[in-house]
């Protein structure tokens, strides 16, 4: 009764989605538009699936622990800015801990006119399948309801860093996983995210580069080898894994850069289109601080990742003289007609 009661009094005050029987959502009059900055979400109007009374969240600046009623925070683009129809679910680190939503990653990508969710998701008090559970319901969810919040939904992304970078990746591996179902009439909609974007990123459950903190936070003191290979991130690439854009640094000496080397590896071995970037410098997280020299240049290479795919539009400012895939498979192709046809000689 308590967790109805609960459940019931978020869905009045902050407007959730209602998903009738078994019809596939609808647009619903609950979730006000245009989004605004700082509007909440919550992911779960029928029950959080598993749901504990673990007490009350906490919340200590940006970090929030004790989260047993994930949620998203949106932040559209500024005014003036127009939105381009790509969103992406940020899944902020902490370890499986708690939820650090600091880092401005709004701030980078807001201006090129990206609609950025950041996502409250479960921790160590649920472990998993929670979290993957909150972020393909996230991913559901902003789909279902793209055409509400002005957003293209074959152009959701999700982003992470850190043990975040394991929730987001989780989204792009095992995005039919039946774990991350609950027989919801959301879970009949596409949860494969249409990029990732990984940071200093906790990938890998198994011995030597694991995390070993964030491995006993997700799967407890004593997972079985079955539960570690399952949530080793580059155990379950295939070729649907969607494009990524990755970064780490030798410097990082909380989260071995093997994790991005091995999810390279899984990802060019199934001709998964990947960006990889490694720097000599920079601690664990410190991608955006320009102390670290050539590290903090990783969002503008990013953004011009996303502009090549075509999930941001061109720019006059943008470094790239060709600045589409499709333009550049173009030149390439002209250019290997040329090379087959060479002019005749006088």
């Amino acid at each position: 009764m308590k967790q109805a009661l609960l459940v019931g009094l978020l869905a009045f005050a902050l407007g959730l989605v209602r998903v009738r029987g078994a019809d596939a959502p609808t647009p619903s009059p609950l979730i006000p538009t245009p989004l605004v900055t700082g509007q909440v979400i919550p992911l779960w109007p029928e029950g959080v699936p598993g749901w504990k009374d673990i007490g009350p969240e906490k919340v200590s600046g940006t970090t929030y622990s004790n989260i047993s009623n994930p949620r998203l925070i949106v932040y559209p683009p500024p005014p003036g800015t127009p939105s381009t129809g790509t969103a992406i679910i940020y899944c902020p680190g902490g370890g499986y801990i708690h939820v650090n939503t600091g880092g401005g990653i709004q701030g980078t990508f807001n201006p090129l006119g990206v609609t950025v969710f950041t996502l409250l998701y479960r921790c160590r008090e649920f472990g998993a399948p929670a979290p993957l559970q909150d972020v393909l319901r996230a991913v559901r969810l902003v789909r279902a309801h793209a055409a509400e919040f002005g957003l293209n939904p074959a152009h959701i992304g999700v982003l992470g860093g850190s043990a975040g970078s394991h929730v987001a990746a989780s989204a792009g591996t095992l995005y039919d996983d039946p774990l991350g179902r609950t027989g919801a009439s959301l879970d009949r909609i596409d949860a494969r995210p249409d990029f990732m974007i990984l940071i200093f990123s906790v990938l890998s459950m198994e011995e030597p580069n694991g995390s070993v903190s964030a491995r006993r936070a997700l799967l407890g003191e004593h997972p079985t080898p079955e539960q570690m290979e399952h949530y080793s991130i580059e155990r379950q690439v295939t070729p649907r894994t969607p494009p990524a854009f990755l970064v780490h640094t030798q410097g990082d000496t909380t989260v071995k850069l093997e994790n991005e080397l091995q999810l390279y590896a899984a990802l060019r071995r199934n001709n998964v289109p990947t960006e990889l970037h490694l720097y000599p410098v920079g601690t664990h997280g410190s991608g955006q601080d320009p102390n670290f020299g050539p590290t903090a240049l990783w969002p503008r290479l990013c953004e011009e990742w996303m502009r090549f795919n075509g999930w941001v539009p061109p720019s006059p400012t943008s470094l790239m003289k060709v600045q589409t895939a499709t333009e550049a498979a173009a030149r390439s192709a002209r250019r290997a007609r040329d090379a087959a046809n060479p002019p005749a000689a006088d």
